[in-house]
């Protein structure tokens, strides 16, 4: 069975992937860019804690930015 922290990386980088999606989406429509910031809010919240569960696993990973 895989560790909860592999699956748990796995799902902050599926959610961060679909955020992007959304922030894509509302940046694109002049009148919505309070989701988009709100989106990007999240998703630095998301990009924080995969950046904490890598380093659990003594993984230094800097992040593109979006």
């Amino acid at each position: 069975m895989m560790d909860e922290k592999y699956i748990r990386i796995a799902e902050l980088s599926e959610q961060i992937e679909k955020i992007n999606d959304m922030i894509v989406l509302h940046q694109q429509r002049s009148d919505n860019q309070s989701m988009a910031r709100q989106y990007t809010y999240k998703r630095n919240e998301l990009i924080t804690e995969l950046e904490t569960a890598l380093q659990s696993l003594h993984l230094n990973v800097r992040l593109a930015a979006a």
